[in-house]
């Protein structure tokens, strides 16, 4: 029997170990050598309610899904390439017989400097690419389109850095971003956006966030831990900023309330056990399943959650859940228009320079969310180059754990999402939040 084309929708499906079917290779997209490449069948009978890759994302745009299977009794992962209407796969034989969850994940690298030091775990970092030979070659093709962006939609729990994939230049051939000195790390070169499975019906089956221009004032939840008597915040507050997250959640259960930002400060504790998997003093099914949040679905604001492990994942072995969870995600599910989170620890300085620089751009205009995070990598991918090269090895040290923690934020959403921060009309003096809190 001859198996019919599957559809874009069947492909994005998170069934485990399935390939995509492949097709005979046609020929490349004008302009682009794609030798080696194989497709997958063509997307062809997208609706809108589908996956309309191709109406949602700028042209410069391509997906990548990446979805959990066994190899030679081995985990294992399939990529699968989604670029200007085609579907691509890198899940043949001589793929998965070198490919191998790297075990390199932000929440390790600190645990693997404390064992070898932060410049070789620098080395071992930039190592990974020469396993994926075939993404490298997608992302070199990427590469050549005007404003190009990448969206990882990573269904597994291997927690593989996607954005701390390096791209090494041999001879003659460009270096990623030579102007900016960021070497060849490919987050720090063009926006690596993350996707996740919203667990709300159809949506699960889809890349479905629309464009958003988040505008309004801010909605702070802040430990007291955390609190910062002077972060330029205040002004633009809806509200008196929350001390305990009960009051958020008060505050998120009233509908038409009006923000462009959730901003969250508060410690975040990991856990394979999901019970135990907290954001402040929230577990993650707590979240997901006892709090209520009109006050985001209708406002469609974004969130920054200026917490440790917020956008780590976690599988929930009491559902035999296919794919992984996260804080994100339940943000993302009650209609966030983008989710800023973190991928390990970070230190309460990080956390607050990188929320510092992001809400000043705000307040002068709107700023593109996956831009400014990518912004975030190369300013301290130059620093790492820098201090590696011209620095002494205490300098160089210092700076690459700082690289490391530029490399945690994470930004879950549409790559054109738009942030604007205005103060509030209806309270210009509500709070003045940090500054006289």
């Amino acid at each position: 029997m001859t198996p019919e084309p599957m559809n874009l929708r069947g492909w994005l499906q998170a069934d485990l170990g399935r390939p995509a079917l492949e097709r005979p290779e046609g020929p490349a997209a004008p302009g682009h050598d794609l030798d080696g490449v194989r497709g997958t069948s063509e997307p062809t009978g997208l609706d809108v309610r589908s996956a309309p890759l191709s109406e949602q994302l700028p042209a410069g745009t391509a997906l990548l899904c990446v979805k959990s299977r066994t190899y030679a009794d081995e985990p294992n992962y399939q990529l699968d390439f989604y670029y200007r209407g085609t579907a691509y796969s890198a899940n043949q034989e001589t793929d998965l017989q070198r490919r191998r969850p790297p075990d390199l994940g932000l929440h390790r690298l600190a645990e693997l400097a404390r064992e070898i030091g932060w410049r070789a775990t620098y080395r071992r970092v930039k190592g990974w690419w020469k396993t994926e030979p075939t993404l490298i070659k997608w992302v070199d093709w990427l590469e050549r389109a005007e404003d190009p962006r990448l969206v990882v939609w990573d269904q597994t729990a291997f927690e593989i850095p996607w954005e701390l994939l390096y791209r090494q230049r041999i001879g003659g051939a460009a270096v990623m971003d030579a102007a900016g000195g960021t070497g060849g790390w490919i987050g720090a070169g063009l926006p690596v956006i993350r996707w996740t499975t919203v667990w709300d019906g159809d949506r699960a089956e889809r890349y479905d966030p629309p464009r958003k221009d988040c505008r309004g004032g801010v909605l702070v939840y802040e430990d007291k831990e955390f609190r910062s008597e002077h972060d330029g915040v205040g002004r633009h507050e809806i509200l008196p900023r929350s001390r305990r997250m009960e009051d958020l959640r008060v505050r998120l259960e009233r509908p038409r309330t009006d923000f462009g930002l959730l901003l969250l400060r508060c410690h975040g504790i990991y856990s394979e056990d999901p019970d135990e998997f907290m954001l402040g003093d929230v577990s993650l099914p707590e979240l997901s399943d006892d709090w209520a949040m009109p006050a985001l679905y209708d406002s469609g604001a974004a969130v920054l959650i200026s917490s440790c492990v917020s956008a780590r994942t976690v599988e929930d072995h009491r559902y035999n859940a296919a794919v992984p969870c996260t804080f994100a995600e339940v943000f993302l599910r009650w209609g966030a228009g983008a989710v800023i989170a973190t991928l390990a620890k970070v230190s309460k300085g990080h956390a607050h320079d990188f929320a510092a620089r992001l809400l000043t751009q705000a307040q002068g205009g709107p700023v593109g969310l996956a831009e400014a995070v990518t912004d975030n990598r190369a300013f301290h991918a130059r620093w790492a180059e820098e201090a590696i090269r011209y620095g002494d090895a205490t300098g160089a040290e210092e700076a690459i754990e700082a690289f490391f923690a530029g490399f945690t934020f994470a930004y879950f959403g549409h790559p054109g999402t738009t942030l604007a921060l205005e103060v509030p009309q209806t309270h210009p003096q509500a709070c003045a939040g940090g500054e006289s809190a």
